[in-house]
């Protein structure tokens, strides 16, 4: 009961900043739609998509990394964790400034032959920013994950949320589309700012040194549970630009990606609070395992399933049955796409459950399961894609992605169901102390 009732209050935490996070992101989001062309709108998804690609690639699997390891010795071996922190934030650092210079040297390929128009070529550079600063970003939230700080990143997901809603909209208004890209950039600096902030005062509070003295002994460790988590990355990130490439090729396809990125702005509106809550998860299943605890981590587990659906499942069939009118919100013209949004709704299920089940492979140490299957979710996603898209373009999309999460969930409940009776030699020394 205490274990379920400190879950909940941190479940408290995740949803306020989910709910004012999100909600901040998507009416800034609408008012860009409302002040760009539906075809600049387009541009500016297909820039993020692109710089998504590559932050997997330049983030070595390092937030899931560090998250879990710093709940394993923030307690019991601080030293080892501040190590294992300073490791992290300098790969990041350098990871995401050399994949930084590779999609500006890149960029004229990707858009003349990826995207087909050598127009955008410039909007990829100028979003170049944007892929440094979110690997930083996602190393110093899995960090203050693994702190178990969750009540700090509710508040500071709620400020940034609230703050970048104007940077972006005033700027959309008065630049267009390169006006957009700079408003997110300058939004997710802030948002590393006060990260480093906030995480510096969080390991003085519990006494963890970033130190660099000894990093040598933490690379084999960091890295053994690092890699399968950036293999996931680099199998995942590149399809699903693939995939936004072909719909973009298509006739009218800004247009339709313009229709995706809306619809697909609900859907992570949909599945935030139970990701949030998941993350959660991590660090509490990890530290469970460690102490040896199967009734906690299997009553954490459920609980975490459980709540995932019971906040995923209403508001999905609210936003396939608002579908049309929600999209209206966009402007006028994206009304029609109301069947893009219903089937992206339907997606969250499956997306929630792939989250929540993968959390507990990672936690128990079975990385490279959880790589099979994003791998088997990449290959139906590209294979559905690539058939669907020049029937229904966006709606073809849409429905891909829900065949390849819905293939994947269920290959991860199998995998958890049967569990092997022994750990592997090299996932045993990812968890032992060197």
């Amino acid at each position: 009961m205490k274990q379920q009732a400190e879950m909940a209050t941190m479940a408290g935490w995740s949803f306020a900043a989910a709910l004012i996070a999100r909600s901040a992101n998507l009416i800034a989001l609408m008012i860009c739609a409302r002040v760009l062309s539906q075809e600049q709108f387009g541009q500016v998804a297909i820039m993020q998509s692109t710089v998504g690609m590559f932050g997997p690639i330049a983030g070595l699997g390092l937030s899931i990394t560090t998250t879990k390891f710093l709940a394993e010795y923030r307690e019991t071996d601080r030293v080892r964790a501040g190590r294992i922190l300073a490791l992290s934030l300098t790969v990041a650092v350098f990871a995401g400034a050399l994949m930084t210079l590779a999609l500006i040297a890149l960029a004229p390929q990707l858009a003349s032959r990826g995207l087909g128009s050598a127009d955008l070529t410039r909007p990829l550079i100028q979003a170049s920013g944007l892929l440094v600063l979110g690997v930083i970003e996602s190393v110093q939230t899995g960090a203050l994950t693994g702190l178990e700080a969750f009540s700090r990143i509710a508040k500071l997901s709620a400020w940034n949320g609230v703050l970048s809603l104007p940077v972006v909209a005033i700027l959309a208004k008065t630049n267009g589309a390169a006006g957009a890209i700079a408003g997110l950039t300058i939004a997710l600096a802030w948002t590393c700012l006060l990260n480093g902030i906030i995480l510096r005062g969080e390991c003085a509070k519990r006494g963890i040194r970033l130190s660099f003295s000894g990093w040598a002994s933490e690379r084999q460790v960091l890295f053994m549970f690092s890699f399968p988590a950036y293999v996931s990355g680099i199998v995942v990130a590149p399809i699903t630009w693939m995939t936004n490439a072909l719909l973009v090729k298509q006739g009218g396809g800004l247009a339709e990606m313009a229709l995706f990125t809306a619809a697909d702005r609900f859907r992570f509106l949909l599945i935030f609070v139970p990701i949030s809550v998941s993350r959660i998860v991590v660090p509490t299943l990890a530290r469970l395992r460690s102490a040896g605890d199967a009734n906690g981590y299997k009553s954490a587990l459920r609980w975490n399933v459980g709540f995932g659906m019971l906040s995923t499942v209403p508001p999905v069939l609210i936003c396939m049955a608002l579908s049309q009118p929600l999209m209206a919100l966009f402007g006028t013209s994206f009304a029609h796409g109301w069947p893009v949004l219903a089937i992206l709704a339907l997606s969250a299920i499956p997306t929630v459950l792939n989250t929540q089940l993968g959390a507990a492979l990672m936690s128990d140490n079975r990385a490279w399961a959880r790589t099979g299957t994003d791998a088997l979710l990449s290959v139906t996603f590209f294979l559905c894609a690539w058939w669907l898209i020049p029937i229904w373009h966006a709606s073809g999309l849409a429905m891909a992605f829900a065949l390849a999460y819905t293939a994947a969930s269920i290959t991860l409940w199998i995998c958890l169901r049967y569990q092997p009776k022994a750990k592997a030699p090299a996932m045993q020394a990812v968890a032992a102390p060197v």
